[in-house]
C-alpha cells in the first residue's frame, strides 16, 4: 500500500509506502520485532487492512519508524 500524495508520518517512508505488520511479507522477522501471525496472509481482509492503516494513521507507532525524521518530531512533540 502507497500513499500516492505526500505525507508526512513515522510509519510511512518518503516514497509513500506503508510501513505496518500486516502488510509486510510472511514468515519469520528476521529482526525479531514481529511474529508471524502478525504478518501479512492470504485471509487477511481488505477491511482488516484498511482498519490497520486507520489506526496507524491515529497511533503512529515510533519504535518501528519508516521516517526517521517523522519519528524525531514526534518524540520532541511529546
Amino acid at each position: 500500500m502507497k500513499f500516492t500524495c505526500p505525507i508526512f508520518h513515522p510509519n510511512v517512508y518518503p516514497n509513500g509506502e506503508v510501513c505496518i505488520s500486516i502488510l509486510h511479507a510472511p514468515g519469520e522477522d528476521p529482526n525479531q520485532y514481529e511474529s508471524s501471525a502478525e504478518r501479512w496472509s492470504p485471509v487477511q481482509s481488505v477491511e482488516k487492512i484498511l482498519l490497520s492503516v486507520l489506526s496507524m494513521i491515529a497511533e503512529p507507532n515510533d519504535e518501528s519508524g519508516a521516517n526517521i525524521d517523522a519519528c524525531i518530531i514526534k518524540c520532541i512533540a511529546l
